[in-house]
């Protein structure tokens, strides 16, 4: 399978004044094309510190990582910004989806950020802002939401906020899709729901998703799960 992203004798480390706590203690792994990923932990180890450094949200204090043989370790903040917003989607255990916009309007909002940009998509087209709210109607349709456009957060289910968020992570069609337990804050039906949606998306797509999880049917659905222990990938 082709490699998307290759990490690379990751470190991470946070001080309180002279005392430092290592968090990541040499993190190497591949990700593959078009797989959903897995990674899986006791509280605490570093997943999520791992995954927000793989989306760009913070900098390893150590080690590389490669996109597409592309070394983000060596961009500007200027420029990570830009690879987050074109190249990365993410979904969280909390929705965080905006209460004063509809569901619609939540999808398309990265779409139109990108527009203003004078971004163009992979063929050369430049984005305009029909183009993002025809993408998020056809996202949200396919995730079962076509009945709940014009709804605002305060009136959708749990699971239905968890499927517009995942909507709003795929509007730019990213390299990968970031997922910190996106099935955490649900119940347990709610939860297969989500499953299916995410199963649906990665074989109709080919979306690469990884994903930080604790549920066990989510890491039983994945293509590969790895186990974070003490900051290392366990063998």
């Amino acid at each position: 399978m082709e490699t998307l992203i290759r990490i690379d004798n990751l470190h991470k480390s946070f001080y309180d004044g002279d005392t430092e706590l290592k968090v990541l203690k040499g993190i190497n792994l591949n990700v593959h094309q078009a797989e959903v990923l897995a990674i899986m932990g006791a509280s605490g180890v570093g997943k999520s510190t791992l995954l927000h450094i793989i989306g760009t949200l913070d900098r390893p204090t150590d080690g590389n990582i490669f996109y597409e043989d592309e070394d983000i370790t060596t961009f500007s903040e200027r420029e990570l910004t830009r690879f987050r917003n074109d190249a990365i989607g993410f979904v969280f255990q909390f929705h965080q989806l905006l209460p004063e916009f509809t569901a619609l309007e939540n999808v398309a909002m990265s779409g139109l950020i990108r527009n203003s940009r004078n971004a163009v998509d992979k063929d050369g087209n430049r984005y305009n802002s029909n183009d993002a709210y025809e993408k998020a109607e056809v996202l949200l349709e396919s995730v079962g939401l076509s009945e709940r456009l014009g709804h605002f957060p305060s009136q959708l289910s749990g699971g239905e906020r968890q499927r517009v968020a995942i909507a709003r992570a795929l509007i730019n069609q990213p390299k990968v899709v970031l997922a910190d337990e996106p099935t955490g804050n649900i119940d347990d039906k709610t939860s297969g729901a989500v499953l299916d949606v995410l199963q649906d998306i990665n074989e109709r797509l080919k979306q690469t998703f990884i994903i930080v999880t604790h549920d066990s049917r989510l890491s039983e659905r994945a293509n590969r799960t790895v186990h974070l222990i003490d900051g290392k990938i366990a063998d």
